[in-house]
This record gives structure tokens, C-alpha cells and sequence, in this order.
């Protein structure tokens, strides 16, 4: 099987890759092992969100003082604010609807009501524009009887925080009763696909029943897990203003943000071979040969050039034994500490060294082999080193941004 370019990861990198490259008609192929951290997507894509344990309100400003080697200044300020700026676009085009800028960072409610800077977030979510900014003046927070995914307790503590007069309605869904017969069922994803017509109008008809005329609805991220349709026409039936606040994962939007994107990359004539993993890759003479999968055994996997977005420790595109960090396709170079002492921070809390590690690249994004660049081979997402998603914030901008990039640099070579 032969392509033009081969994408190894299919989550939020791996799909704007190939978004990329399908969009320049290239023939792309995107491997997919399962599921990927958009499953845990809150609804906001962060593109620096902290640093130093700080909030960050212009993230863009904020790049001078990363690392050396992060992703964002191997790709330099301005590139990251041109493809930053794109961004939107392409989602829109996908039929993911964003707000928000690379200017300037906005905030959001986590599934505690907690606020989260922000680059961009979905369509129904409620955003303001300071971290202590009072969001309404008076919020409705609606539980759904026997769903285990949401805490209106937190939500209303720390809204009441900011100023927020809030009160708490537990709706009971006469739908969803044949859920309630195992307490496994009454989750998030569960109940989004129980969302048709009928439901909606019944979730909607009892809101309207006990909101009252200046309050804000917020309700749990459980409907419009295919598309944002759904959404749209619970908001219509609504008489109050509406608002989705997130679950704990598995997440819906990031459910209906993966099956948009993947749609649209296939759609575009991309290849998505979901359930297959890449075994190993065969290198000769610094350049990436072919790619040996799970299911596809010996008709070796054939391209031009290939872009590993695996994913860090959470996809397994990193993985570490007692002694080291190994990248387990290629057998990449990684850096990392050789003393394992220096692997972790003793307070759990604190930013742990080990979420650092990854692959190293040069100033193209090229890996190398015990210090032979793979010429034709582009490293992109968390699998890269010298950037920490979880404490900056960052994952999902270093993702699409890079992503976005090695896909330029590839149709250069």
C-alpha cells in the first residue's frame, strides 16, 4: 500500500496533519491504535494556558519565555501566530464552531466551575474574559436524576465565589429510565446517544418549567455527540440562555470533535485505518522505508514521507521501563535523565520532569537514530520533548500547531 504520506496517531495531531495534507489533495493515510486524549477534551483547546505555575493572559507574548527547545520556539512567534490564526478556519470548515483568539487568552468553567484559560472553545460552552469576572448574575445549574459525571455541589461553590446567585434543579428524564438499570450506564456518552428529538424536547420542556426569567441554564456536556445540530436546537427550546458546562471524561465534545475531524479528513480523501497499530518502522540509508502494522502483517505500509504523532506516555508513543524512555516504533532518540531520581518531583503536585520527556528533534522537526536524522520522518504533538501539556496548558495548541507545521515541512522535502 502506497501513499504519499503516512500520519502514525490519529488524534487531535494526527488529524490536522492529515486535514492538511488532504486539503493540498495528497494522498494521506492516518494510523489509528483506539481511542486519543480528545476523548478527555473538555471543549477548550489551550494554547498556553500557565507557566511557572502562572496564569497566562497573552499566550503569544508568552513564548520568548519557554524552554529553548520547546515545540513553539523551534517554530518561532510568528509562525505560531499565523498558523494560530488559521486555526479557526479549518475547524469551521470541519463544522466545529470556535470562539476565541491567539491574542488573547479567555476563560471557561472546568466540571467544578473552577475558570481554565483558554485559546479556543466550542460552540455552547460559556466564556469570559478575565479569570475573576463574575460570568452571570444568576445561574440555574441542572442535574440529570442518576448521571455520575457532573458535581452541581462544587459548581455552585465556586460560582457563588465570583458573585453568582445560584440554586440547583435535579431533573428526572422519563427517556433515559431504561439507562438507570445499571449504574455504569447513566454517563455522559451514554446518555448523548439516547439524545434524539424526543428526549431533547422533554430535557428542554422541564427546564423551561422551573427557570426562572433571569437566570442562565447551564446543564451537564451531554448532548450533541455527532454534531453540533443537536445542540443548537436544545438552545431554541430553551426560553433562558443556555450553556453547556463539561463532564469528567469521557467527554462528549471531545467525542463529537473527534468524529468531526475524522469524517472531514475521509471526506477530503484521507485514509483512516482505525484499530491497526505500527509494529515498527523499517529505516535504510537515514530515510523510513515502510511501516510493519498489526493487520496488515506483511503488505508493509509505503510513503514519501511519514509524521509520528503517537502521543507522550497517555498514547503509548513514549513508553519507559525501570531504566529508560524509549520511543517504541523507531527507536528514536529520546531525551530524558539517565538517573531516575531526577525522573519525578516528590510532591505529586508539582510539574514532573518525566512529562518532558520525548522525542528530540532538530530546528526541522527531523528525529534522529543514534544521531543519524531520518530525513524523511516528522515528529509532532506531545511526543516531542521539552514541553509539558499538563502544565502549561498547552496540549492542544502544541497538537493542531504542529501538526499544521511538520505537515507544511513535509511537502517540502
Amino acid at each position: 500500500m502506497k501513499f504519499d504520506y503516512i500520519i502514525i496517531g490519529g488524534g487531535l495531531c494526527g488529524l490536522s496533519a492529515g486535514i492538511r495534507l488532504a486539503e493540498q489533495g495528497k494522498k494521506t493515510a492516518v494510523v489509528s491504535s483506539g481511542q486519543s486524549a480528545l476523548h478527555f477534551f473538555a471543549g477548550s483547546f489551550g494554547l498556553i494556558g500557565k507557566n511557572g505555575g502562572k496564569t497566562v493572559l497573552n499566550p503569544l507574548e508568552e513564548i520568548d519565555c519557554l524552554p529553548e527547545r520547546h515545540p513553539y520556539r523551534l517554530m518561532g512567534k510568528e509562525r505560531v501566530k499565523r498558523l494560530a490564526t488559521e486555526v479557526p478556519a479549518m475547524l469551521q470548515k470541519a463544522g466545529i464552531t470556535v470562539t476565541g483568539s491567539a491574542e488573547a487568552n479567555h476563560f471557561t468553567l472546568t466540571p467544578f466551575g473552577k475558570p481554565r484559560p483558554s485559546w479556543l472553545t466550542l460552540n455552547g460552552l460559556p466564556t469570559f474574559s478575565k479569570p475573576d469576572e463574575k460570568p452571570f448574575e444568576k445561574a440555574l445549574i441542572v442535574s440529570i436524576k442518576g448521571f455520575l459525571e457532573s458535581y452541581p455541589a462544587f459548581m455552585v461553590e465556586n460560582l457563588e465565589k465570583k458573585g453568582v446567585c445560584c440554586r440547583v434543579e435535579t431533573i428526572y428524564l422519563e427517556r433515559l429510565t431504561h439507562l438507570r438499570e445499571s449504574n455504569f450506564d447513566m454517563r455522559a456518552a451514554s446518555i448523548a446517544k439516547q439524545m434524539d428529538r424526543a428526549t431533547i424536547e422533554e430535557f428542554a420542556s422541564k427546564i423551561n418549567s422551573c427557570a426562572d426569567k433571569d437566570e442562565s441554564v447551564l446543564i451537564p456536556a451531554v448532548i450533541g455527540i455527532n454534531d453540533e445540530r443537536e445542540l443548537d436546537r436544545m438552545r431554541e427550546m430553551v426560553n433562558n440562555p443556555l450553556y453547556c458546562v463539561p463532564t469528567i471524561p469521557v467527554s462528549v465534545p471531545g467525542l463529537r470533535a473527534q468524529h468531526i475531524l475524522q469524517h472531514y479528513f475521509e471526506k477530503l480523501g484521507g485514509t483512516y485505518l482505525l484499530g491497526d497499530r505500527v509494529e515498527k518502522g523499517i529505516i535504510e540509508d537515514g530515510m523510513v522505508k515502510a511501516l510493519v502494522t498489526t493487520n496488515f502483517g506483511e503488505d508493509h505500509l509505503h510513503a514519501d514521507a511519514f509524521i509520528l504523532a503517537s502521543g507522550n506516555i497517555f498514547g503509548e508513543g513514549i513508553k519507559s521501563n525501570p531504566h529508560d524512555f524509549y520511543e517504541p516504533v523507531f527507536g528514536l532518540d529520546v531525551n530524558y535523565s539517565s538517573n531516575r531520581d531526577e525522573w519525578y518531583a516528590f510532591n505529586f503536585f508539582d510539574a514532573q520532569p518525566y512529562m518532558e520527556y520525548g522525542v528530540e528533534i532538530d530546528n526541522d522537526f527531523h528525529p534522529s537514530l543514534k544521531g543519524i536524522k531520518i530525513k524523511n520522518l516528522f515528529v509532532a504533538g506531545s511526543t516531542l520533548a521539552h514541553c509539558n501539556s499538563l502544565k502549561e496548558d498547552s496540549g492542544a495548541g502544541t497538537a493542531i500547531l504542529t501538526g499544521l507545521h511538520t505537515a507544511d515541512l513535509a511537502m517540502n522535502i
